[in-house]
């Protein structure tokens, strides 16, 4: 290819703006509307709603909070960790629910590292306690009604997204084991899916199938645990992906994914691994954050 360019009087360095040109477009996001989202910023000790603009339209203080939903009375629910320290299991933490006017109608506390929360269809709330080492089902009076002893190891990376699933099961990423669990109701040990990396968001797609993320990778298998689609952070490197974090399912099929600490922090990606959107590099700057929630999409978000 070189020698063809050179026959037609390109040299070297033309042929390399041609490549860096492609690469750049590839890069562009196609569709430059930036989607409404809430994002658990832990960067800025904030859960934040960006608007259709990508501008601040709603922010509350949320200190070290990777977990955030917008519930269906117009409520935004997360987790949150006070005075954070990796090593230390005995931090005040919890989960909290704010009214769109900023006040606090809801709260559970407790200790410990706690990386993720769920609003249950029952109205209870699913608690994802690291440090624990269990995952906890808390009534609307701030009351635990059921503790699930997990697997892994208590402790910072004991587990990090913990999701409730339609059957009654909870489905568990545990980053230290690499590997996610599904546990029944009873505690039980329903499933295990090993991974090569460390996890960080496990869903159960409507196929069955079960998509894993986390560190520069992701996997989609059957019940089977057989893979049938994959995704490499080297795949899509103008990304510059670190983890694959919070992901959510599109009606579409297409990913929406938080890029915790990555060069884009927020991007949507097809099956057949084409950049779709991505929020951009440089300006506007977001702040690390690992949970993300789009606020666009009809009917109920797989995440």
């Amino acid at each position: 290819m070189q020698r063809q360019y050179d026959r037609l009087g390109f040299g070297g360095m033309a042929l390399g703006l041609i490549v860096a040109l492609v690469g750049a477009m590839r890069a562009m996001a196609v569709d430059g509307a930036f989607p409404p989202l809430l994002y658990a910023a832990e960067g800025a000790g904030k859960i934040i709603e960006y608007d259709r603009g990508g501008k601040v339209a709603w922010e509350f203080p949320a200190e070290m909070s990777r977990d955030v939903w917008r519930l269906a009375n117009g409520n935004v629910l997360f987790c949150y960790n006070l005075k954070y320290d990796t090593k230390a299991d005995d931090i005040p933490s919890g989960v909290m629910e704010v009214s769109p006017d900023k006040r606090v109608v809801w709260q559970f506390t407790t200790t410990g590292q706690v990386w993720s929360c769920q609003r249950l269809a029952d109205g209870n709330t699913l608690v994802g306690a690291a440090s624990q080492g269990k995952l906890l089902v808390v009534n609307p009076a701030g009351q635990v009604v059921k503790e699930i002893l997990l697997r892994n190891k208590p402790g910072h990376s004991c587990i990090r997204n913990a999701r409730h699933l339609p059957n009654g099961h909870f489905l568990v990423a545990e980053e230290g084991a690499r590997a996610v669990r599904e546990y029944l109701s009873d505690g039980s040990l329903a499933r295990e899916i090993k991974v090569a990396f460390a996890p960080y968001s496990a869903l159960r797609l409507g196929n069955g199938n079960t998509l894993i993320c986390g560190q520069q990778s992701m996997v989609e298998v059957d019940a089977a645990d057989t893979t049938v689609w994959s995704l490499l952070g080297s795949e899509i490197p103008e990304m510059g992906i670190r983890w694959f974090a919070g992901i959510q399912v599109l009606p579409n099929g297409n990913v929406f994914i938080c890029n915790a600490g990555g060069k884009v922090a927020f991007l949507e990606v097809s099956r057949d691994k084409q950049i779709v959107w991505h929020s951009g590099v440089g300006e506007p700057s977001f702040p690390l954050g690992h949970g993300v929630q789009r606020l666009d999409v009809a009917g109920p978000a797989c995440r």
